[in-house]
């Protein structure tokens, strides 16, 4: 996929900037600083695809993030992230790669570090659900300061018509198993398009479907 193949409005989406020192230790960059940015299209890059689960789950980083480090560029490998659940249970699998992707944060297979520094292995973890998570659910952990908050993420409170909504689950069936026509399939990229766009940049009632809170 090439950024000139992207919906135009991919481009839109705020961008999440961290500072990542290992990069600038071993001169990634061209001049002397330490800032890189992850955009919503290298989200759908990484993922794959963009849909609501990946959309969520930038989202989820970047609420996070502005939460734990408000006045200042948060640390890429700066976090420890929990997953309430485990990797095969709904979309949390691919949730947890776009927050490895993006803060830096890894499961057993991670970057071990060096001379001691910069490790991002086993920053990721998943654990049985706490009782009061139903909803998939995450902490957001400083190493630093210990600073953490708990987000929760509710895809089925997410504004969308109701009519748009039943005839986006009435298409699925036949676009997936390449039965639907070719106007039946613009129809569905449509409608989830519309969907997409109303969480990454309408932000519709967020507070409703996507809160964060001290943990």
């Amino acid at each position: 996929m090439s950024d000139e193949k992207f919906r135009e409005f991919f481009y839109e989406v705020k961008p999440i900037r961290l500072r990542e020192p290992l990069a600038a230790l071993l001169g990634a960059f061209e001049k002397d600083e330490e800032i890189v940015e992850f955009k919503y299209t290298d989200a759908v890059r990484a993922a794959g695809h963009a849909c609501p689960t990946v959309s969520g789950a930038y989202l989820c980083c970047q609420e996070a993030l502005d939460a734990l480090y408000p006045d200042e560029v948060p640390l890429r490998g700066g976090l420890a992230i929990t997953v309430y659940g485990s990797p095969d249970e709904g979309g949390l699998g691919v949730m947890s790669q776009v927050f490895t992707f993006i803060t830096g944060a890894a499961p057993e297979t991670g970057f071990k570090g060096l001379g001691g520094r910069f490790s991002r292995k086993d920053l990721m973890r998943f654990e049985a659900a706490e009782p009061a998570c139903e909803e998939p659910c995450f902490r957001f952990q400083r190493l630093d300061t210990g600073a953490a908050v708990r987000v929760s993420f509710y895809p089925w409170l997410i504004p969308f018509p109701e009519e748009s909504g039943k005839r986006l689950a009435a298409l699925m069936g036949p676009v997936v198993s390449g039965e639907a026509s070719d106007e039946e399939g613009r129809e569905f990229q449509k409608l989830w398009l519309e969907k997409i766009r109303g969480m990454v940049i309408d932000r519709n009632d967020i507070e409703t479907w996507l809160k964060v809170e001290a943990a």
